[in-house]
């Protein structure tokens, strides 16, 4: 029975990241992926997840800063970009409490950011059609992740630092009988670690029953839309947006063809192995009319229309701790809808607290306790 200093089980972004970070230390390395990396099962897949600072609350404001160094730090490594800055916007009626609190924190943070009136949002992208009395707050630093190329990035480069990834290998159990050490097993073979790594998302339930009832999943869609005036909806012209009032988001046309949009957490409570994977229709409809409303330049047809896994805590927060009863194994998932952004540094974490037990980036909201 061959043995690691650490097993990752799930190579999905968090995953693909602990891999990366422990291998690029030198430790001996298993990461077991169900699926062939960079598939569409679960949450780290598609061409484009949001990147950026402006959030409500403190905590992941400065996760995300300090992410960015940890996405710099990967494209330096890998020799390509996956993190590309657009510019960003959060927006809605001006005494919208979240506008006010990600604003708030940004000035905390020392974060480049303005607040402009609904008026001057129209003046300088007059693709927007807001009431004068709505806000946006204006984020050059925000922008685009590569999702899946990033997930296929950070495997390829665990990989290349001495980690072993074996693809279409579920694990069937993980054997915590002898703490100090324990098993992992597949159908092909059993291994062995000091320390594992479950960064399995959805999957994590099934893996570890008594944390299923801390989490949701649930079934999410997004649609891409021809615009009418594509020069329009391009990068340089057109930032990522956050709207607070509907929980809509979107991006330009990146990656496929067309303007992205989709609305955060509104998807149908679903189980990994009985998903509907079909994007429903009254989402689609609902889409179309947010776009026909506030971006009619956006409001094409219908080009594509997707589906993606989120694995939701009751408040949002990430799980990112040490099992209870058994320190050596660290649970680095669910992520709730928002957590590609962050993928290179939660790797990180994860991969000090699987060692050392302990992060600077750590907070105790992270805690399964």
């Amino acid at each position: 029975m061959k043995t690691y200093d650490v097993i990752v089980i799930g190579a999905g972004g968090v995953g693909a990241a602990a891999a990366y970070a422990l291998a690029r230390d030198g430790r001996r390395v298993l990461a077991l992926e169900q699926y062939a990396v960079g598939h569409d099962r679960g949450s780290s897949h598609g061409h484009s997840r949001i990147f950026r600072f402006a959030y409500g609350e403190l905590d992941y404001a400065r996760l995300a800063m300090a992410a960015l160094d940890e996405w710099r730090d990967l494209e330096g490594d890998a020799g390509l970009s996956l993190l590309h800055r657009t510019g960003g916007l959060d927006l809605g009626p001006a005494e919208q409490p979240a506008l006010l609190e990600a604003a708030r924190v940004l000035s905390q943070i020392q974060a480049a950011h303005e607040v402009v009136d609904g008026r001057e949002l129209r003046r300088r992208w007059p693709v927007w059609n807001v009431p004068d009395d709505w806000a946006a707050i204006v984020s050059p630093d925000a922008g685009i992740v590569n999702s899946t190329q990033a997930v296929e990035t950070l495997a390829g480069l665990a990989r290349a630092h001495g980690a072993e990834l074996r693809e279409h290998t579920p694990v069937l159990t993980l054997d915590l009988d002898t703490p100090a050490l324990p098993q992992v097993r597949t159908a092909e073979a059993t291994y062995r670690a000091a320390h594992v790594i479950v960064a399995a998302g959805a999957w994590v339930g099934k893996l570890l029953p008594d944390l299923a009832a801390r989490f949701t999943v649930t079934e999410e869609c997004v649609a891409y839309f021809r615009p009418k005036q594509p020069e329009r909806f391009t990068p340089e012209n057109f930032p990522i947006f956050i709207e607070h009032a509907s929980s809509a988001y979107g991006f330009p046309v990146f990656g496929h063809p067309g303007v992205k949009i989709g609305f955060h957490h509104d998807g149908l409570v679903v189980t990994p192995e009985q998903r509907r994977d079909l994007p429903r229709t009254e989402v689609l409809e609902r889409l179309g009319a947010y776009l026909a409303e506030r971006l009619p330049e956006a409001a094409g047809p219908l080009m594509l229309a997707k589906t993606c896994l989120y694995t939701n805590t009751w408040n949002e927060d990430f799980i990112l701790d040490r099992l209870p009863g058994a320190p050596n194994v660290v649970v680095a998932s669910p992520c709730s809808g928002h957590g590609f952004k962050f993928v290179p540094l939660v790797g990180r974490i994860a991969a000090d607290l699987a060692l050392t037990g302990a992060s600077p980036h750590w907070r105790p909201r992270f805690a399964l306790t």
